[in-house]
């Protein structure tokens, strides 16, 4: 997952920072997975809305499968707390 927005431009060319994670799925909690999965289903509320507040993160999360890779924009409120925690900021 990549964090991406915000006052700083996180995700774009000219941002000097990156924020991103990595988790596996067969880690998580139950309730977990099942907040990843409504995330891609769409069914989550504030999901599929890629522009949260103004000047406020979305995350874009990416995950593999046999079918190739799907992604998904949601406003970083969407996503929960627990999974934020495996975010990192590094300079570029």
């Amino acid at each position: 997952m990549e964090r991406i927005g915000g006052l700083a431009g996180f995700g774009t060319g000219r941002a000097r920072i990156r924020s991103h994670g990595q988790f596996d799925t067969t880690a998580l909690s139950t309730a977990e997975f099942q907040a990843v999965e409504q995330l891609f289903q769409g069914s989550t509320p504030g999901a599929g809305l890629a522009a949260g507040p103004t000047d406020g993160f979305s995350l874009r999360i990416t995950r593999s499968s046999a079918e190739g890779s799907q992604s998904v924009v949601v406003p970083e409120s969407a996503v929960p707390a627990s999974l934020l925690r495996h975010l990192k900021d590094e300079l570029i």
